[in-house]
């Protein structure tokens, strides 16, 4: 994520964040704010944790960069952890995945296979751990089933208690990446460029 791309992901993260957690529009300005202000705090952790995002280009959308279709963050290690991450806690030696989230009107696409593909080949090059975790939560089964097609399974779920903390349950899920024997491979690792483009 450019500093010039922090609005737009801003909007999207907070956007989604609202929905995941039925809160009332109004509640968009406050969450808003604090997704800025994390956002700016995260990226003193480059090179260690990275936003990125993917850009959907329309066949007849010219020369311009396309339409921001969603956003993942990367933890490589413990310099890149989150400070308070969500429970059950995953190893901060670790690389983790969080913050996902896809534009809603491009959803069921293939966009978030392609966030979470990109991560995984950026976390191949930049990282010699292979163990990648990541949290779903237990009420989205689509990501759910994403997440165990592309091989991650969970290791560990929240305690009903956090349901008194008003938090939904969350599985924490791991997945051993292959260790890449050359370039080629992870350049054939599954992404389809003519629509989707993700960066750093």
């Amino acid at each position: 994520m450019r500093p010039d791309e922090t609005d737009v992901t801003v909007k999207l993260l907070s956007e989604s964040f609202v929905e995941s957690m039925k809160l009332p529009d109004w509640y968009l300005p406050l969450v808003s704010y604090l997704v800025k202000q994390y956002l700016f705090e995260r990226r003193a952790a480059i090179p260690h944790a990275v936003t990125l995002l993917g850009f959907v280009k329309w066949k007849d959308g010219g020369e311009d960069e396309g339409e921001l279709a969603g956003t993942v963050e990367i933890c490589f290690n413990k310099r890149g952890a989150n400070d308070s991450p969500p429970t059950p806690t995953p190893p901060k030696d670790s690389p983790y995945i969080c913050n996902m989230t896809v534009n809603k009107p491009l959803r069921r696409r293939g966009i978030g296979w392609n966030l979470l593909k990109a991560s995984e080949e950026l976390i191949s090059q930049m990282s010699c751990v292979r163990e990648v975790y990541l949290h779903c939560r237990m009420v989205d089964s689509a990501p759910f089933n994403m997440y165990t097609r592309a091989g991650y399974n969970v290791v560990k779920t929240d305690s009903i208690l956090v349901l008194l903390l008003l938090q939904s349950r969350k599985h924490l899920m791991l997945k051993k990446l292959p260790v890449p024997t050359n370039d080629l491979e992870l350049e054939m690792s599954g992404s389809d460029p003519e629509h989707v483009q993700v960066g750093a």
